[in-house]
């Protein structure tokens, strides 16, 4: 279902497992910056009225799983810290086309579609990993959640612009972001 070209490398969760709190941190910012790229979309094409219903409901569920990771940071008796970016989004992002409108929407909507794609995979590998079954079941949930978003941008990409296109588009973006996740450093983060 996933379009990634390469998986997370192993030493991700192991990785992630003993630094779990600051992946917790970046999560939270994850969260609420999916919640504001939504509410940027709808801002950039107001005129779009599926895109504009589905990425409000979107904003509201993605704060909503702001809200329950932020639980987990009080209960841990941590602090939200200030957001240090996010060089993978960052470098997806350097990727939309900018010339033309229609290119510049499908592109946005298809690296929000890997950005939810990633997500899902590495809250999977967080749900596989973690030894308390309560956050098993959180992240399990989700995960599932990160993988419905990316397939509803991926079919609003293909609302307003031809399937081909678009399937061709996503293919040249995922082997991009193949080479981004490669490039990274491994670090507990999310992306």
């Amino acid at each position: 279902m996933l379009p990634l070209r390469t998986p997370t490398d192993p030493r991700w969760t192991e990785l992630a497992l003993a630094r779990f709190d600051e992946v917790l941190l970046d999560h939270a910012h994850c969260e609420k910056k999916a919640a504001a790229s939504a509410m940027a979309l709808v801002t950039a094409y107001p005129d779009h009225d599926r895109l504009v219903k589905s990425l409000a409901r979107l904003a509201q569920e993605e704060l909503r799983h702001f809200r329950q990771v932020h639980d987990r940071i009080l209960a841990r008796g941590l602090k939200l810290n200030r957001d240090g970016g996010d060089p993978y989004a960052q470098a997806l992002l350097a990727k939309v086309r900018k010339e033309r409108h229609d290119h510049r929407r499908t592109d946005r909507l298809l690296v929000s579609a890997l950005i939810e794609a990633r997500s899902c995979e590495r809250l999977e590998l967080l749900a596989g990993a973690l030894p308390d079954p309560e956050l098993q079941r959180f992240y399990a949930g989700l995960a599932q959640a990160e993988g419905g978003h990316y397939l509803l941008f991926v079919d609003l990409a293909k609302a307003y612009a031809p399937s081909d296109d678009v399937d061709a588009r996503l293919d040249e973006l995922a082997a991009y972001e193949a080479e981004v996740v490669r490039g990274l450093p491994i670090e507990p983060r999310i992306h």
